[in-house]
């Protein structure tokens, strides 16, 4: 009985993921690391702020979307394979009329973005592991394999300057989007 209802469990987390990656509108798409695509799937200024939101895809989940196949057609070392995604949020910016912005900070020094662990973008865990993890200098990564597949990250910055309608996004590791500013 347990082995049905993990099949049962583990097909709808299947379908929702799939669907989840298939809903909205995808503004641009490039490759990030480890072969994974990363999609720009929001970009809005409201109240002199501006949201970017990003999608990494695994692999695996990419191929089996594209080539409409179900996750068993793929290789099984493909799902075991484990994609760290890490960065500094202060290496995250976007280029608008030849001027770099960066991710806003609220009032405390917090970054306005997530998931965040101090300075990263990382794993999010509870306060005893984080504190543990932040003595050693540690902080998790992020990771992309068969059971998460899929991982948004969002970040807010100032809003472009007035009549500003196209500026370039950047996040290490992926290539430039090219983002259309909408207000």
């Amino acid at each position: 009985m347990r082995k049905i209802y993990s099949m049962i469990v583990m097909v709808t987390t299947l379908l929702f993921c799939a669907g989840a990656v298939m809903a909205g509108t995808v503004l641009d798409e490039q490759y990030g690391p480890g072969g994974t695509k990363v999609e720009l799937v929001k970009a809005k200024v409201r109240n002199g702020v501006l949201t970017l939101a990003i999608r990494y895809i695994h692999p695996a989940e990419v191929i089996a979307l594209e080539k409409g196949k179900n996750r068993g057609q793929i290789s099984p070392y493909l799902h075991s394979r484990e994609i760290p995604i890490k960065f500094k949020v202060s290496d995250v910016f976007y280029l608008a009329n030849g001027k770099r912005y960066y991710v806003l900070k609220d009032k405390q020094g917090n970054w306005l973005a997530s998931p965040v662990v101090g300075d990263y973008i990382a794993e999010p865990v509870n306060k005893e592991i984080l504190k543990k993890h932040l003595k050693k200098e540690k902080i998790p990564a992020l990771i992309l394999d068969g059971h998460h597949p899929i991982k948004i990250l969002w970040f807010k910055f100032p809003a472009p300057p007035e009549g500003t309608e196209e500026i370039e996004f950047q996040v290490p590791e992926v290539s430039p989007f090219d983002v259309e500013i909408k207000k």
